[in-house]
C-alpha cells in the first residue's frame, strides 16, 4: 500500500519540475499566404494551455515545436519510470 501511494504521490509531484524547464512563452509565428513546403511538421509550433502550480484558476499559455513536446512527454516517463524502480529496488 505504501507503494503505491509513493507512485501515486509521485505522478502529481513529477509535473511541477517539467514545467519550471518549460520554455518561455513566445507568440506563435503568422501564417504566411504560402506555406513553406520545406517545413517539417515536427517544427511546427504548438502551443498548449496549463494550469499554474499553486492556484485553481490560473492558466498560462507554452509554446514549443511538436518535437520539443514529444522531447519533454519522452523525459517525463522516463521519469516516473526511474522513479518507480527505485520504490521498488529500495525494499
Amino acid at each position: 500500500m505504501l507503494k503505491l501511494t509513493f507512485v501515486t504521490a509521485a505522478l502529481f509531484v513529477l509535473p511541477a519540475p517539467v514545467l519550471a524547464q518549460a520554455a518561455p512563452v513566445t507568440p506563435a509565428p503568422q501564417a504566411s499566404a504560402t506555406p513553406d513546403k520545406s517545413k517539417s511538421d515536427l517544427d511546427k509550433v504548438v502551443c498548449r494551455s496549463q494550469d499554474t502550480i499553486g492556484s485553481r484558476l490560473e492558466r498560462h499559455q507554452i509554446c514549443m515545436t511538436k518535437q520539443q513536446w514529444m522531447t519533454n512527454e519522452q523525459e517525463a516517463k522516463l521519469k516516473v519510470h526511474d522513479l518507480q524502480m527505485q520504490g521498488f529496488v529500495a525494499h
